[in-house]
């Protein structure tokens, strides 16, 4: 009866706080530095604060490059406050591969620093969000080298069920 009641217990806690979040969205991605051409993305975000991104690269020079970001953004300052919302400064940290395919394929990874803002509305229901995200890391084929730092920035939307 005692794990009953605290598996009852956990459950509530777990719907009725923010401890558990799911959200789902798509961004638009763009590079502030031209590394790139422009792309969507499938935005999944297990909790308010780390996010998995699949993104896909449209370009009619590129035969396909796609890409996955993952980020933990512990710091959501409110920076204003309204009825029904709130517009946040965010920083976060978090990891990227990216597989470019063609005759010029690669294949890298690294770290990335997500800064942004994130605009909450409807009850905190739909998310609005901008970054850039400053990334670093290494290219492993064609050949083992440091590729050169870019700056990919985002545009997106997200709806929140929590």
């Amino acid at each position: 009866m005692k794990k009953k009641f605290v598996v009852l217990f956990v459950i509530i806690v777990i719907t009725v706080s923010e401890i558990y979040a799911f959200g789902i969205g798509a961004q638009f991605n763009f590079s502030a530095s031209g590394v790139f051409a422009p792309g969507v993305a499938l935005v999944v975000s297990p909790s308010r604060s780390s996010h998995l991104a699949a993104n896909w690269v449209f370009s009619d020079n590129n035969p396909g490059n796609i890409g996955l970001t993952y980020d933990l953004v512990p710091v959501n300052l409110p920076v204003m406050r309204f009825a029904g919302g709130s517009l946040n400064f965010t920083l976060g940290a978090g990891l990227f591969a990216n597989a470019v395919l063609g005759d010029s394929g690669s294949l890298g990874s690294g770290l990335r620093i997500p800064v942004g803002f994130s605009l909450f509305t409807m009850n905190n229901f739909l998310e609005i969000f901008a970054h850039i995200a400053p990334s670093f890391g290494v290219e492993f084929i064609p050949s083992m080298k440091l590729s050169r730092p870019f700056y990919p920035v985002a545009l997106g939307i997200r709806l929140w069920f929590n």
